[in-house]
């Protein structure tokens, strides 16, 4: 691939990976209480963290810039995902 394809791709997943955040935060204000929607969304941060991370490990044309942006979002799944399903294991108890 070029520079220039990678360039799009890569700002195509970050525009994704926003979309993924707006529409976790909506997805928890319209519904707290159901265990499946919960669990969708523990799949889908899971999902998208390893995307992330992926990308982290096989993009090489990526700037640093790019890569801490990347390396943040990863984080910030990561923090969700261990949040929520810390949450289930308590509600399960």
């Amino acid at each position: 691939m070029d520079s220039q394809t990678d360039k799009k791709d890569t700002q195509n997943i970050s525009e994704g990976l926003k979309d993924s955040k707006e529409s976790f935060f909506q997805s928890i204000n319209s519904d707290k209480s159901s265990n499946e929607n919960l669990e969708d969304i523990i799949d889908e941060n899971l999902i998208t963290l390893k995307k992330v991370h992926s990308i982290l490990l096989n993009c090489i044309n990526l700037t640093k810039k790019q890569k801490l942006e990347f390396a943040e979002s990863e984080r910030y799944f990561m923090k969700l995902y261990l949040k929520q399903l810390t949450e289930k294991i308590k509600n399960s108890e």
